[in-house]
């Protein structure tokens, strides 16, 4: 019987698995450079923690099931609400307070590019901070990660949920019609703007409101927030105008280059409560990559003080397929300890762990192969290195490296090459060290 993985989940391989750790080794590095540090929380979590705050839509996508005790679970379908439970049990915390956690989610949906059923996101949020500075300071972190992964050309665009809500209320919308406007809004960018007006019509909004809706939703830039502000009698929304009107004002003091005033923006999850962003790419089978916002209140419905906060969170998985096929074609071995005979293999072993002592990564046949064969295997792993050990070379005292990407060979001592190797891997000469840079910087302007 051949046993396969469940849908929308994957494996991922070594070569797949460097691309990966070069993206979240990146996006670490930026966080904590931006004064963000690590946290994490269980991947399962009591029903009722995940279903209260989540939104109809997001609940039918939990994985949901009973432990033996018969109580009921769920995996974490993202990473925003374990971490406001976290804060309302623990009111001590410094504020504000930044944290960062990249780790998996699971949501129950239909796969599809740079989306699975089980996924990495790497978020970052500010607690305790009602300002829009904290709200900036996520979107500068996430852009400065992006292009620390060599990627340009993306749209930041921005919105504040307390527009859309004065937009919908003149509409005389309710609670739960409201929500339905949202989530159908919320699929723009999936089924278009006629799936919408479908999605209008099917949610109770008689055709003359619902074209009212999309045309507001057309609005974009300045022209948007003076719309806003003189169409819209409602406070909370001339509240959310202002505060868009900051963001933009101090954007280019955080680095941005520039932010869209987009009306469409609506983020699908219920706990929004102000500023809502997203970052794209130009890759239109990719979409989103980023995306965020404020959440104010729900620290408070978990039982905490009431304690503003804000956050965004980036698509790994959506990364990766944006930058696997940048390349980086060397692993982390840098030499392959090749044994002639099995009469050296002992003493081949020996070498490798001395390497692997001296901080320069090995390995040795584990095969009992041929010296041609090892050299083959070596080659094919993009390992720059192979040292060849001989009963000569043993009595000698001396060893021949190749240079695989050179195709040429030099003799020393072990401490010879073991100096040689530790320079070229260090960036210090060619070799190991040039071709694993090369593959860097391959990866950053590739993407």
């Amino acid at each position: 019987m051949k046993l396969g993985r469940p849908r929308g989940t994957r494996d991922f391989l070594s070569g797949e698995m460097r691309v990966r750790r070069t993206i979240i080794e990146r996006i670490r590095g930026v966080f904590e450079a931006h004064g963000f540090e690590e946290m994490d929380t269980p991947a399962i979590e009591l029903w009722e923690v995940l279903a209260a705050k989540g939104g109809e839509e997001v609940e039918h996508q939990i994985y949901k099931f009973q432990d033996k005790g018969g109580r009921w679970l769920g995996l974490r379908f993202d990473l925003t609400v374990p971490l406001a439970r976290v804060v309302a049990c623990t009111p001590d915390l410094a504020k504000p307070f930044k944290r960062y956690n990249i780790s998996k989610v699971w949501r129950y949906e239909e796969p599809q590019s740079g989306r699975l059923r089980e996924f990495l996101q790497a978020d970052i949020d500010v607690v305790g901070s009602p300002r829009v500075e904290a709200d900036l300071e996520c979107i500068s972190t996430a852009v400065d990660a992006l292009r620390a992964l060599g990627l340009s050309g993306f749209e930041v665009r921005v919105n504040d949920r307390r527009i859309l809500e004065g937009m919908v209320e003149r509409l005389g919308m309710d609670g739960e019609g409201r929500s339905k406007v949202f989530r159908a809004l919320d699929k723009l960018d999936k089924i278009g703007i006629e799936g919408v007006r479908r999605e209008l019509a099917a949610a109770g909004l008689e055709e003359g409101k619902a074209e009212e809706v999309l045309s507001f939703i057309s609005c974009r830039g300045r022209e948007a927030l003076e719309y806003a502000e003189r169409e819209l009698d409602s406070p909370a929304a001339r509240e959310g105008a202002s505060d868009l009107r900051r963001i933009g004002d101090l954007a280019s003091a955080f680095g941005l280059d520039s932010l869209l005033v987009d009306f469409s923006l609506v983020r699908g999850l219920d706990y929004y409560t102000g500023p809502v962003f997203e970052i794209k790419t130009g890759t239109a089978e990719i979409g989103s990559i980023a995306g965020g916002g404020r959440y104010d209140r729900l620290i408070e419905r978990f039982g905490g003080p009431a304690t503003p906060a804000t956050g965004i969170s980036l698509g790994i998985e959506r990364l990766f397929e944006v930058l696997k096929g940048s390349g980086t074609g060397q692993g982390p071995v840098k030499v392959f300890v090749a044994g002639v005979s099995d009469r050296v293999t002992a003493e081949a072993v020996r070498i490798s762990r001395e390497l692997i002592g001296r901080g320069i990564p090995a390995e040795t046949d584990l095969m009992g192969r041929r010296l041609g064969r090892q050299l083959e295997y070596a080659d094919g792993k993009g390992i720059p290195y192979v040292l060849i050990v001989g009963p000569e070379e043993i009595s000698r005292g001396k060893f021949k490296l190749r240079l695989m990407k050179e195709k040429r060979e030099i003799s020393g001592s072990l401490e010879e090459l073991a100096g040689e190797i530790t320079g070229a891997i260090g960036g210090g000469r060619g070799g190991a060290g040039a071709e694993a840079g090369e593959d860097r910087s391959q990866l950053r302007t590739q993407a």
